[in-house]
């Protein structure tokens, strides 16, 4: 029998930037292959597979990058030794989101002989940098489930959905020169200070079920040319957008300022040395309560509170994407995570696991599959 606690203090015990997975994945690969069918996935994702007879296909999902640790010196417990203190676990990732995998595995560990379906554990690396990339392509592989089940921190309750996160690079050109003569050219860095503050006031659309759009920079850098007035001055914006906004609707607010505006995109080498590239534009995405697979996962749970997160996850592929209906539910609080002395109760480790247990051997049953209801439309605020 998997002990959840003991588990996941495992998994915190391995580091696991963005990047950096491969020992994580190797470890739960392991775990794994002790009850299901359990093989390395697209760029390095994890897929375990039970399949027994007919019922549904669910999937049991969650990333295993953290991101850094940061300084050692803001801890006050070990980032990766896992201590267990004040009826806690303490480290890097502890809420987001190895105490949910934790629970997630040891729960289809005991469920695995009573489920009647197919049952997908799915761990991807990358999530907290282009959350959905990966899942895509294992979603590609594996096919279409009926319920995907995100394992972020919701504090144990029901998340049906989230606002959308889109990464804007803007782009301000001058006239290099050389910087003891800097009335000969044009800073770009001047002319980024001038438009910065602008991008504050533009006037976001609100959904009224997921919240208001947000703007803040999140990243600043120049041509490094040595004694030089520089020629380019580039600033990343974090967005954070409600649902039916596309990358034009997005970038149209930066139109009349005097800078590029573009959505930018990454390219990325997984631990598995594949590479692969991402365009930094996640949609939002929201599950109407009365879905009858929100209603059966619900009940399953044990009838927990709904809400909806404020960070962004891999639903922006399963329901934004493909319309996969898709719920999350995790111990943590969303709060700690990124912090310094993440942390995660013990006991709701132990909750999250008793309650997988609960929904996997109440929803991967022999049944005819449930028709969705019709979506409410999203109303949105003039710009």
């Amino acid at each position: 029998m998997t002990d959840p606690i003991r588990l996941a203090q495992e998994l915190v015990r391995i580091p696991s930037p963005s990047g950096a997975e491969g020992d994580l994945a190797d470890h739960l690969l392991r775990v794994l292959g002790t009850f299901a069918d359990a093989e390395r996935g697209p760029l390095g994702a994890v897929v375990a597979k039970v399949s027994r007879g007919d019922g549904p296909t669910v999937m049991i999902e969650g990333h295993l990058d953290t991101v850094p640790g940061g300084d050692e010196d803001a801890w006050t417990r070990g980032l990766y030794t896992g201590e267990i203190a004040e009826g806690r676990l303490w480290g890097r990732g502890a809420a987001d989101m190895k105490g949910a995998i934790a629970a997630q595995v040891a729960a289809a560990a005991v469920s695995a002989r009573d489920i009647r379906g197919t049952l997908f554990l799915v761990y991807v690396p990358y999530e907290e940098l282009v959350e959905g990339a990966v899942l895509s392509r294992v979603l590609d592989q594996v096919g279409k489930p009926d319920l995907v089940v995100l394992g972020e921190p919701t504090d144990l309750r029901l998340g049906i959905g989230h606002r959308g996160r889109a990464v804007v690079r803007l782009t301000a050109r001058g006239k290099p020169a050389h910087a003891a003569m800097p009335h000969l050219g044009e800073n770009a860095i001047a002319k980024m200070v001038e438009v910065l503050p602008l991008t504050f006031d533009l006037l976001l659309p609100e959904d009224p079920l997921l919240g208001e759009e947000t703007a803040t920079p999140v990243a600043i850098g120049t041509s490094d040319g040595g004694p030089v007035v520089p020629e380019e001055c580039w600033v990343l914006i974090d967005r954070r957008i409600s649902r039916g906004e596309t990358p034009e609707s997005v970038l149209a607010p930066y139109e009349s300022l005097e800078v590029e505006a573009r959505i930018e995109r990454v390219e990325l080498t997984a631990y598995t040395g594949e590479k692969f590239g991402a365009e930094c534009f996640f949609p939002a995405w929201w599950m109407n309560p009365d879905h009858p697979w929100v209603v059966r996962a619900r009940e399953a749970l044990g009838a927990p509170p709904m809400r909806v997160w404020r960070f962004s996850t891999d639903g922006v592929e399963s329901c934004a994407r493909r319309g996969i209906p898709t719920v999350g539910y995790g111990p943590g609080d969303e709060t700690l995570a990124h912090q310094a002395d993440e942390n995660v109760l013990l006991a709701d480790i132990e909750k999250a696991a008793a309650a997988y247990r609960k929904l996997l051997r109440t929803v991967l049953v022999p049944g005819e599959r449930p028709a969705p209801p019709a979506e409410r439309r999203v109303r949105r605020r003039r710009r």
